[in-house]
């Protein structure tokens, strides 16, 4: 993915390939034993039958709060590599690969929308029964109504990485330090809003909610079976982030 935004020659690919492992083996050791925490207490609570909204709401600023945690331990590698290419022409070979992305994306949001719709129904059913199990009419059409609610959010999301991008490269230009392009990726990722476009914030928080609702209801309309195919798969995902992370038993 990185050698697609970059013309990178083969020495600046093995340089790559090293600073892309010590990011990965910080993930591995510092992070995946997190998330496998945070998967076992969403199973214990589901299997001690908690998961009302309060609950729900906890899970997802947990998860979030992960997100965050990840995302500001990640920046720093990609600075100390960033920072080394930063000429007019690496910028703009990036700002022409972003473009290139940008219109791919929009001939796809340029389906009809019923085609979009279906597509995006689709992908909630195939990604929720992942842990549920086979869906019960009655989710598939809180699934429905959700799909219809928040089809028109991959638009604003992608107006809203068009900025983002924008502003970035605008930064890149200035030939920041890696201690600068840290704090502003940081910034960016987390708090774009506040560089680019502060309703954004609004529509996150929203975007937040609907989802929030979309858990919560989908669990009160679950079966004790299914909630068991949840609980494994949460715990078998949690075993093996465990194990990767170096904290379980390895073979």
């Amino acid at each position: 993915e990185i050698t697609y935004f970059l013309d990178l020659n083969d020495n600046e690919k093995v340089l790559l390939n090293q600073q892309v492992s010590e990011m990965v083996t910080w993930h591995r050791t510092a992070m995946l034993s997190k998330y496998s925490k945070f998967l076992y207490n969403i199973a214990d609570k589901l299997e001690d039958e908690q998961y009302s909204a309060v609950e729900v709401k906890k899970f997802i600023d947990n998860g979030r709060s992960l997100i965050n945690e990840t995302v500001t331990g990640i920046t720093p590698y990609v600075s100390q590599f960033l920072v080394q290419h930063q000429t007019l022409e690496n910028i703009k070979f990036m700002e022409n690969r972003m473009l290139s992305r940008r219109q791919e994306r929009i001939i796809d949001l340029s389906k009809a929308k019923d085609m979009l719709y279906e597509e995006r129904f689709e992908r909630l059913i195939s990604n929720f029964e992942r842990f549920f199990g086979d869906l019960k009419d009655s989710q598939k059409k809180v699934l429905e109504v959700y799909a219809s609610e928040t089809l028109n959010d991959s638009r604003i999301r992608l107006h809203n990485r068009t900025l983002r991008q924008k502003v970035f490269i605008k930064f890149l230009k200035t030939k920041p330090t890696e201690v600068e392009l840290t704090n502003y990726l940081n910034k960016l990722l987390l708090e774009g809003h506040m560089i680019t476009n502060p309703s954004y914030e609004t529509f996150s928080e929203i975007s937040v909610k609907k989802f929030h609702t979309l858990l919560v209801n989908l669990l009160a309309k679950s079966s004790i079976i299914q909630r068991e195919t949840i609980i494994t798969k949460l715990r078998n995902y949690a075993e093996d982030f465990k194990i990767v992370s170096g904290e379980g038993n390895t073979l």
